[in-house]
């Protein structure tokens, strides 16, 4: 291979081993990007991806061995993300993630589905529409945006067990008020609602006050079965 390609992709390594890497970002180091990395996945060095993005490859175990060196924003979410704060009380093999920038979000699809991971992405305008912490190498969003997300979405098991399994540092009243104006999809209930019945049912399966919430009503019969099952649950495994 000629010099002058070895020292392109010597510059790929160091800079973007492990991740996905768009053409217009390589130009930055390389004028002449779009026909190096073209010869580079010729020569088997490199992975093309789709139109405008390549994977510089790396020594990959699974989908979170990828995420985790890849260096694009994304943040893991919803019921994946409620897999963190639970401890994978429901195990799903779907991996939920939230990115701003919308071709990368293709790219991240369309490598997934070639490696068989299955990856489901959502875009956001800006990193600040999540909220998320840190975990390990991860940007996971955090357990009280995770409780409605998954509430509201009708992933009450993902939901109710995130909040069961943190329930000694949420702060009630805050997520209470955070999700007061989001109702339960399809439905007229709010998250609001459904939170504090089932701390209520909570409270009563378990014969002590687990949350601080006085007697809680729920009209709708059908939400209200869906939660009494989840709760029962929850608080016989935890």
């Amino acid at each position: 291979m000629p010099e002058y390609l070895n020292r392109v992709y010597e510059k790929l390594k160091q800079r973007f081993q492990g991740s996905l890497v768009r053409v217009e970002t390589v130009r930055e180091i390389e004028p002449n990007a779009k026909e190096y990395l073209n010869k580079l996945a010729k020569a088997g060095l490199i992975e093309r991806v789709k139109w405008g993005w390549y994977w510089v490859p790396d020594k990959v175990k699974d989908v979170w061995d990828f995420l985790e060196n890849d260096g694009n924003f994304k943040v893991v979410s919803s019921q994946t993300a409620a897999s963190f704060w639970n401890y994978d009380f429901v195990h799903r093999d779907i991996c939920m993630l939230k990115v701003k920038d919308r071709s990368y979000g293709e790219a991240l699809e369309a490598f997934a589905k070639h490696k068989g991971w299955n990856v489901q992405v959502e875009y956001i305008k800006e990193p600040s529409d999540v909220g998320y912490v840190k975990v390990g190498k991860l940007l996971v969003e955090d357990v009280e945006s995770t409780i409605i997300e998954c509430l509201q979405n009708w992933a009450f098991a993902d939901g109710f067990a995130a909040l069961y399994s943190n329930r000694e540092k949420i702060k009630l009243k805050k997520l209470s008020e955070q999700s007061y104006w989001i109702r339960i999809s399809g439905t007229n209930v709010r998250v609001k609602q459904a939170l504090e019945y089932g701390c209520y049912r909570a409270n009563e399966l378990a014969e002590e006050d687990l949350f601080p919430v006085k007697k809680t009503r729920l009209n709708d019969e059908f939400v209200r079965r869906e939660i009494d099952e989840t709760i029962q649950k929850v608080v016989e495994l935890g």
